[in-house]
């Protein structure tokens, strides 16, 4: 089937779009609670077609520094693992998955994206530090995205993300996963780096009462 920016894709996302209201911010532009970048918001600003949980067979870390959120930023590891990370899921059109890509790595210009590639594929896009676009299992007949840094995250030396991002990461974990907040936070704790700086009741609290930021 020939691409076309109205097709629709899956975005798989595992950080801070998790969260519903975070993730509007890439579509209808603006600036998310908790972060201090407005963005341009994408060619299409129509909010996605749909929206579900994911598990993806990675796990996530956090490593180097988000200026806009004031700590270390989520990454999905190149290696596999049978117990992957949480997620959410999005059904929005390919030109604004590929909006979405061109916001998170701050460019100007859109990033074209091949979205018909083999499960497992991994396309390097921009060298950038979300530049790689990694292809997963289809649902519902449509392809599943995602993206992660070009160089294993894994590798890097791990930090502990901010009250902001974690809590916007959390909530919106509790919006779409069959799962309570005690769950959440404990599966939160297996990711690198977040024991670096935050324990189960903490990330409990941003999840229950984001007006408490730990």
């Amino acid at each position: 089937m020939a691409s076309n920016v109205t097709e629709l894709v899956w975005y798989a996302c595992y950080g801070s779009n998790c969260s519903y209201e975070r993730f509007r911010a890439y579509l209808e532009g603006g600036s998310p609670r908790g972060g201090n970048h407005v963005h341009p918001g994408a060619r299409n600003a129509s909010l996605p077609v749909a929206s579900g949980p994911i598990t993806f067979p990675h796990a996530v870390c956090f490593s180097g520094y988000s200026k806009g959120w004031g700590g270390s930023p989520a990454f999905l590891e190149h290696t596999s693992t049978v117990s992957g990370a949480l997620g959410r899921r999005y059904l929005i059109t390919r030109e604004q998955f590929e909006d979405v890509l061109t916001q998170e790595n701050r460019l100007d210009a859109p990033i074209p994206v091949d979205v018909h590639r083999p499960v497992g594929d991994r396309q390097l896009v921009c060298e950038r530090p979300y530049g790689q676009v990694l292809t997963l299992s289809p649902i519902d007949g449509y392809p599943v995205l995602t993206f992660t840094s070009p160089e294993p995250p894994e590798t890097r030396t791990p930090g502990p993300p901010s009250a902001a991002y974690l809590g916007t990461l959390g909530r919106g974990l509790a919006e779409i996963q069959p799962l309570d907040a005690d769950q959440i936070a404990s599966r939160l704790l297996e990711a690198s780096g977040i024991a670096l700086g935050w324990d189960h009741a903490s990330i409990m609290k941003l999840i229950v009462s984001p007006e408490h930021p730990g």
